[in-house]
C-alpha cells in the first residue's frame, strides 16, 4: 500500500527547494531534478501545473534576495536545457557582522515561526532523492543555509509562551538513568546548545537546566507567575553550564561521504570533536549512524552504544 504524502505550504516547499538548490551549487538542476526532488512538484497534475508553479517560486526566491542563477540555456527562453543553481556565498555570513541582544531576540522569534517538524522532513525526503539522481555533490554547502533553529519538540511552543507570559509549568521529566518525576518550575529562557534544546528555569530556589528531550509528557501552564530571577543568577547559571558542556567532550572516526560524514562534518580522514551535554542521548543519536561512526573517545560513550546495541540484537534476534 503506497503512503500518501503530506501536502506541503508554499513556505514549505520554498524551503525545500532552495536545500536542494544549495546541494547543487556547481552544476545546478534541471527541472527534472528539481520536479522529482520537491514533493509539490510531483503532486501537480500535469507540467503546464509545474511549471507554473516553479515560475512563481522563482520570482519568490528572488524577491526575497536569493540569487537564484539559470545557467547553460541556449536561449532567451528557459528551456529543457536551462539547470539552475543557487550562487556560491549567497548565504555567507558577512565577516564584519556582530551578533547583539536585539538579533538574539529576532532569532528567538524565528525559532518560534519556524517551528515546524515537516520542513526539515521535506527538505530531506528532497536531498535524498538528489542523492539518488547522482547530482549531489558531497559538499557542506547547506550547512551555511539550515536553519538550526528549527525546534522539533512538542514542549518548545508552551514552553515559550510560558516565558513570554511569565507563567509558571509543570511537566514530566526522566533523567538518563530513567527516573522520572514531575517538575514545577518558572521557566527562564530556551537555548540550542550542541544540538540540544534547553530550558533554563527556576526550581525552588535553584535554577537548573533541562533538556527537552527528556519532557516525557505535555506542558501544562500553571496559575502562578514565575518566580523573579536576578540577571546576576542567570548569568552564574549559564557560566556553569558552559563550563559542563566544555568539558563533556567526545572524539570520533566518521566514515567519509556518509551521512554521518555529512551531519559531523570535519576535514577529510581526520577525526572529530564535539561537546555534549547528555551522553545517553549521544549515544542514542550515534547509534543511528550505525558503522559510520567509532567512537574514539571516551569509553563510558563507547560502552553505552555497545550495550544499546546489543540490547537491539536482543529484541530483534
Amino acid at each position: 500500500m503506497t503512503q500518501a504524502v503530506s501536502k506541503q505550504s508554499a513556505a514549505e516547499r520554498l524551503f525545500t527547494l532552495t536545500c536542494c538548490l544549495m546541494a547543487a551549487p556547481v552544476i545546478g538542476l534541471s527541472k527534472r531534478d528539481i520536479f522529482a526532488s520537491v514533493s509539490s512538484y510531483a503532486q501537480q497534475a500535469s507540467e503546464m501545473a509545474k511549471e507554473k508553479m516553479f515560475d512563481r517560486d522563482k520570482t519568490a526566491l528572488r524577491d526575497m534576495g536569493v540569487a537564484l542563477e539559470v545557467l547553460d540555456s541556449l536561449s532567451f527562453e528557459e528551456g529543457d536545457t536551462a539547470r539552475y543553481r543557487i550562487a556560491r556565498g549567497s548565504f555567507s555570513w558577512p565577516k564584519d557582522f556582530v551578533i547583539n541582544a536585539e538579533h538574539l531576540a529576532l532569532l528567538e522569534l524565528a525559532a518560534k515561526a519556524w517551528n515546524n517538524q515537516l520542513l526539515s522532513k521535506s527538505a530531506h525526503s528532497g536531498l535524498t532523492r538528489l542523492k539518488s539522481l547522482g547530482v549531489m555533490q558531497t559538499s557542506r554547502e547547506l550547512s551555511i543555509f539550515t536553519p538550526r533553529l528549527l525546534a522539533q519538540h512538542d514542549s518548545f511552543a508552551p514552553l515559550a509562551d510560558a516565558i513570554a507570559n511569565s507563567n509558571m509549568v509543570a511537566f514530566e521529566y526522566r533523567k538518563p538513568d530513567s527516573e522520572q518525576a514531575v517538575r514545577e518550575v518558572s521557566p527562564l529562557k530556551l537555548r540550542f546548545i550542541e544540538g540540544q534544546w534547553v530550558l533554563l528555569a527556576k526550581q525552588g530556589t535553584q535554577i537548573k537546566n533541562f533538556l527537552l528531550r527528556r519532557i516525557i509528557s505535555k506542558v501544562a501552564s500553571l496559575d502562578n507567575a514565575s518566580k523573579p530571577v536576578s540577571d546576576e543568577e542567570v548569568a552564574q547559571s549559564e557560566a556553569e553550564l558552559a563550563d559542563f558542556v566544555s568539558n563533556n567532550k567526545a572524539v570520533l572516526e566518521v566514515e567519509q561521504d556518509t551521512e554521518a560524514w555529512w551531519h559531523f562534518g570535519g576535514p577529510e580522514g581526520s577525526q572529530v570533536e564535539i561537546h555534549f551535554m547528555d551522553e545517553a542521548l549521544l549515544a542514542e543519536d550515534l547509534m543511528e549512524f550505525g558503522s559510520e561512526v567509532r567512537v574514539v573517545s571516551p569509553e563510558s560513550l563507547a560502552t553505552r552504544i555497545r550495550s544499546g546495541l546489543e540490547k537491539v540484537v536482543q529484541v530483534h534476534a
